[in-house]
């Protein structure tokens, strides 16, 4: 009598096996989840940076508010780029990356599964940042509303170029050349710590195709007298969307090619 083989059982994966495994690989890949760790990498850098950047500009007799507000953004985009270069390149670190490269999960997915604790964890710090900073220079260029909004914005557009950085990862054993590189851009051209106008005119076309400089440009004349733009939110959210396209493109490049390597190993 012939024996029926049973078929593979599905694997329901909802929102609670998306936000599980996501918590699970923030758990396992991170050596800052003690709290000193964690206090200095993502409290009391970012805060230290923006104060550092706000008193230079106060100093030369700039505005603190616009400071405030770039330097608070860029805290949140920091923990994003840097947390999901290593979500992946810590796999290489702890000599998992070849049974990660070899299980049959889709790797775009998994990457954008662990990225969701550290756009969580941009958002924190950077909200942190900006409360504690508006609260030491006794001022709140920007409401707690508007400024959330804002941040949200930011730590998910920056999110499709912590892709890309994710992807890098998979080729470069030093884990912190990307992101590195990257926060260093985005410091000198996406308009959080210079404005735009003070940058040589043949950088603004790459200003405008990174995250945060359209949110910049719609954050200048809120903190003045002048009136928002809303068509600066829509090209922010369209910068974010390409970086990830661009990003997943690399991703399944890299990872595909990665994977190959391993098996040949």
């Amino acid at each position: 009598m012939a024996t029926r083989t049973p078929s593979p059982r599905r694997t329901w994966t909802g929102p609670y096996d998306t936000l599980r495994g996501a918590a699970l690989s923030y758990r396992a890949l991170f050596t800052w989840l003690n709290p000193l760790g964690y206090l200095s990498s993502r409290v009391v850098r970012p805060i230290g940076m923006a104060i550092a950047f706000t008193s230079l500009s106060s100093y030369y007799g700039a505005g603190t508010g616009r400071m405030l507000v770039g330097a608070s953004l860029l805290a949140g985009a920091g923990a994003v780029l840097y947390g999901m270069a290593l979500a992946v390149g810590n796999e290489r670190s702890f000599g998992t990356l070849g049974g990660w490269l070899a299980s049959p999960q889709n790797k775009l997915a998994a990457a954008c599964q662990r990225a969701l604790p550290h756009v969580v964890d941009g958002f924190v710090g950077g909200l942190c940042t900006y409360v504690v900073c508006c609260l030491l220079y006794g001022t709140f260029p920007l409401g707690i509303a508007a400024f959330c909004g804002l941040l949200a914005v930011g730590v998910v557009t920056t999110s499709g170029l912590g892709l890309g950085l994710s992807a890098l990862a998979l080729l470069i054993e030093d884990l912190f050349v990307g992101p590195n590189a990257a926060e260093l851009v985005l410091m000198v051209l996406s308009g959080t710590l210079v404005p735009q106008e003070h940058l040589p005119g043949f950088l603004h076309p790459l200003s405008d195709a990174l995250p945060l400089t359209h949110l910049m440009k719609l954050v200048a004349p809120g903190t003045g007298t002048g009136s928002w733009d809303p068509t600066q939110l829509w090209a922010e959210l369209a910068v974010g969307a390409s970086w990830f396209l661009v990003s997943s493109g690399f991703m399944l490049i890299v990872a595909r090619r990665a994977a190959r390597r391993t098996s040949l190993a």
